[in-house]
C-alpha cells in the first residue's frame, strides 16, 4: 500500500475544496513558529513604547533638552542650527 501523496494529486483534491474550506486550511496552515515570532514583535514593540514613556528622576523634559542644544550650538569651531519638527 503506498501512503505517500504526489503534490499533483494534493493540489487536485485542494482544487475541490470550496472558497470557504479553502480560507480555513489557509488560516490553519500557518507554523505556529510565526505566531510566537508575531507574538514577540508585539510583545517587544509594547515593552519598548513603555521603556520611552518612562521619565526618570532628574532627568531633563523634553523642553529642557531642546534648551540646552539651542545652547549649544557651536561644535567643534561650527555653528549648529536645528529646527524641530514641531518648531517654524
Amino acid at each position: 500500500m503506498n501512503t505517500t501523496l504526489s503534490l499533483e494529486s494534493i493540489l487536485h483534491m485542494l482544487s475541490g475544496l470550496s472558497l470557504s474550506n479553502r480560507k480555513w486550511l489557509a488560516e490553519h496552515l500557518v507554523e505556529p513558529e510565526e505566531l510566537e515570532r508575531s507574538e514577540q514583535r508585539k510583545s517587544d514593540e509594547k515593552w519598548l513604547r513603555e521603556l520611552q514613556a518612562l521619565h526618570y528622576e532628574g532627568e531633563l523634559s523634553a523642553e529642557e533638552k531642546k534648551r540646552v542644544l539651542r545652547e549649544s550650538r557651536h561644535y567643534g569651531g561650527r555653528e549648529i542650527r536645528y529646527n524641530f519638527v514641531d518648531e517654524d
